[in-house]
C-alpha cells in the first residue's frame, strides 16, 4: 500500500523525534517530513511556539491514532526568564507593552518564589494560544483585537529548580502536566518576584519517557535521504508504547 507519491514502497508507521530549532513553527517540521517522506499522514504530540526548541515528537501514518494519548504526558522544560518588561504575547517575539524596576534578587529568594509553583496550579491560557474559542485559535482573535474569554485550567507542576540567575534572568528547569504555558509561569513568577518579565527562552528537554538528545536535528532531517530518516522511525503499535 502507498502513500503519497514518494518512492516508499509501504505505508510508513512510527514515531520520529525531531529537535526543532528556534525560529519555526512545528508545522513548518510537519511540512519538511512530509515533503520527504511523500506521507500526507503525519502529525505532531503537542506545540512548540516559534521562540521555543528542543523535542517534537512526530506520528506517521497509523500512528497519528495516538495522537491524543502522546498529547496527555509530562512535559520537562528549561526556560530563561527575562525580567524588567513584558512583551503583549508573554515572550521575546512580542511586543513590549510593560516595564517595571527590578528589585535586588538572591538566589534563596528565587528558588523561594520558584517552590511557590509545585502543586496544583490554576493557569488561563494566554490570549496569544492556540486554544481554540468559536472555532478559531486564541491567537486568531487577539491579532484581531477582538479579545476573548478563556477557562482556566488546573495544571501540575511536580518539578521547578533554578538552574542559574543573574539580575536580569532566570534560568529553570520545570516538569509539568500537559496544558501548562511556560510564558504564563514566568509572568507570574516575575509579579511574586515584584516586577514584569517574559519568556526569553524555552528548550524542551522530555515528552514522558522521551528525550531530546535522542532526536535527530531538524537541519539533518532537511538534508537526509528519505531511507535515512525512515531508519529512524520508532515502533508505536500500542498503549504500551507510550506509557509515561
Amino acid at each position: 500500500m502507498r502513500e503519497g507519491k514518494g518512492n516508499l514502497s509501504a505505508m510508513l508507521e512510527g514515531l520520529l523525534l525531531v529537535n526543532k530549532p528556534r525560529g519555526v513553527t512545528s508545522h513548518d517540521v510537519v511540512q519538511v517530513v512530509r515533503r520527504k517522506l511523500a506521507v500526507r499522514r503525519i502529525g505532531h504530540t503537542g506545540t512548540l511556539d516559534p521562540i521555543a526548541e528542543g523535542l517534537l515528537i512526530l506520528l506517521v501514518g497509523p500512528s497519528t491514532r495516538y495522537q491524543q494519548a502522546f498529547q496527555a504526558h509530562e512535559k520537562t522544560y528549561e526556560a530563561m526568564l527575562r525580567l524588567g518588561w513584558q512583551t503583549e504575547t508573554g515572550d521575546a517575539d512580542g511586543t513590549p507593552v510593560r516595564t517595571a524596576p527590578v528589585p535586588a534578587l538572591g538566589q534563596e529568594r528565587i528558588a523561594e518564589v520558584l517552590a511557590s509553583f509545585r502543586g496544583p496550579l490554576t493557569q488561563t491560557p494566554p490570549a496569544y494560544s492556540a486554544v481554540k474559542v468559536r472555532g478559531r485559535p486564541a491567537y486568531w482573535w487577539a491579532r484581531r483585537h477582538q479579545p476573548v474569554t478563556l477557562a482556566p485550567r488546573v495544571i501540575h507542576i511536580s518539578e521547578i529548580t533554578l538552574i542559574t540567575w543573574t539580575p536580569e534572568t532566570i534560568t529553570f528547569r520545570v516538569r509539568c502536566s500537559a496544558g501548562t504555558y511556560i510564558r504564563t509561569m514566568a509572568e507570574a513568577i516575575a509579579e511574586r518576584l515584584g516586577t514584569v518579565g517574559h519568556l526569553d527562552r524555552l528548550l524542551r528537554l522530555r515528552i514522558g519517557s522521551w528525550s531530546v538528545d535522542e532526536a535527530k536535528p531538524l537541519s539533518w532531517i532537511q538534508d537526509a535521504q528519505p531511507d535515512m530518516i525512515t531508519r529512524q522511525l520508532m515502533p508505536c503499535t500500542s498503549s504500551q508504547d507510550f506509557t509515561p
